[in-house]
């Protein structure tokens, strides 16, 4: 399937917008190779967007379900727009400032007290696994000090690499003061 099927009459499709950056639009009618196709804002207005091949089509928007969820990873298009509105719905509409990439964590910095970081917190993410509750750095720190808990050896070989390249390097550069002192 071309991803030219995809764009039939009630797409959900995310327009650029020089305001907004990204504007929410639903096509009017299926797009079968022509050259433009009519469109309607989330507002709407109604438009014509021209259209010059099948790479041109503009990106496609989440269905309803999976606005807001906490991995994005589990969204079916994840494209700039779909990235930024689901940080902006969990960030200024739920008031939760960590959203999952995978296992990456990305926060978003609200710029004031927040109390999620008491011991009632960390008790709480405290022997969880990572995707079981919300999205939070304890939870990502759980995981970690699991990780090195139930494989210790890579950590503790990685410290005496640390170690060992800390010395050669500091043995390279008193010889090198030596060297340079005494010409």
């Amino acid at each position: 399937m071309t991803s030219a099927v995809l764009y039939t009459k009630g797409a959900r499709i995310w327009m650029p917008d020089q305001d907004t950056v990204w504007r929410a639009a639903e096509l009017l009618e299926d797009f079968k190779g022509q050259k433009q196709v009519k469109i309607q804002y989330e507002d709407g207005e109604e438009s014509v967007l021209a259209i010059k091949d099948k790479n041109s089509l503009p990106l496609l928007r989440n269905p309803e379900i999976l606005i807001g969820e906490n991995d994005l990873t589990s969204l079916s298009y994840l494209n700039e727009p779909e990235v930024l509105y689901n940080l902006k719905v969990r960030f200024l509409e739920r008031n939760i400032i960590y959203t999952y990439c995978g296992i990456v964590l990305v926060a978003v910095n609200p710029y004031e007290q927040l109390h999620i970081y008491g011991n009632e917190i960390i008790q709480a993410y405290s022997g969880q696994d990572m995707g079981a509750m919300d999205p939070h750095i304890f939870a990502v720190a759980e995981e970690a000090f699991k990780q090195m808990t139930r494989n210790p050896e890579p950590w503790i070989e990685q410290k005496k690499q640390q170690k060992m390249e800390a010395a050669r390097k500091a043995h390279e550069q008193k010889e090198k003061e030596r060297v340079n002192g005494s010409g």
